[in-house]
C-alpha cells in the first residue's frame, strides 16, 4: 500500500526546494558567454552579443526597388546607410503577425561579422545577459533543418528551446541566396 500525502508532500517539498538550491549555484569558473535574446513572430532566438552593434528602435525603413525580398529596405544610421534583413522570410518562418507591422517594442539590430553588416527587423528585444557556456547545446533536435544550418546550438530561455543563430553563418548563407 503507498504512503499517505500527507507523508510524501514533505518529502517532495524538500526534494524541490534541493533543486532549485542546486540550480542556482553558479559556477564562477565557467567561461560566459554574453547573449541577446529577441522575439521574431512568435518564436524566441538568440545571438552572441558581441555581434550586436548597435540595438535601435524601428523606425521608418526605406523600401529599394529591385532589391531582393529578402531585405526590407535601408536606414540611416550615423550618416551611413544600413540595409535592414527580413530575418523571418530569411529563416522561413511561418507565417503570423508580421515583424514588418512594428510597434513600439519592435527594434532594429544591427549585427556585424567582420567586414559584412545588416539590420535586422525583431518583435522585441528580451534580455541581453551572460549564459555559462555549457547552457548552449549542440544537440538540436527541435530544430527545423534551415534553422539547425544557422544556428550553432540552442538554450533554454524561460524554460523554451532558443536556438542561438550562428552570425557567419547566417551572413554566408544569404551570400548564397543572393547570389
Amino acid at each position: 500500500m503507498s504512503e499517505p500525502v500527507s507523508q510524501i508532500y514533505p518529502e517532495i517539498l524538500a526534494q524541490a526546494a534541493e533543486l532549485r538550491q542546486r540550480d542556482a549555484l553558479i559556477n564562477i569558473d565557467e567561461e560566459q558567454v554574453q547573449l541577446l535574446i529577441f522575439r521574431l513572430l512568435e518564436h524566441t532566438f538568440a545571438i552572441p552579443g558581441a555581434h550586436v552593434r548597435e540595438l535601435l528602435p524601428a523606425g521608418e525603413i526605406v523600401p529599394v526597388p529591385g532589391s531582393s525580398p529578402l531585405f526590407l529596405g535601408v536606414i540611416p544610421v550615423r550618416g551611413e546607410i544600413a540595409s535592414v534583413l527580413d530575418l523571418a522570410r530569411l529563416l522561413q518562418l511561418p507565417p503570423g503577425t508580421s515583424a514588418t507591422a512594428h510597434n513600439r517594442s519592435s527594434r532594429i539590430l544591427i549585427v556585424q561579422k567582420e567586414e559584412m553588416s545588416t539590420g535586422m527587423l525583431v518583435d522585441a528585444v528580451e534580455e541581453i545577459r551572460e549564459f555559462p557556456k555549457s547552457a548552449v547545446q549542440t544537440q538540436q533536435a527541435s530544430l527545423n533543418t534551415l534553422l539547425e544550418k544557422l544556428s550553432q546550438g540552442q538554450l533554454l530561455f524561460n524554460h523554451q528551446p532558443t536556438p542561438l543563430l550562428d552570425i557567419a553563418k547566417l551572413f554566408q548563407y544569404l551570400q548564397e541566396l543572393c547570389a
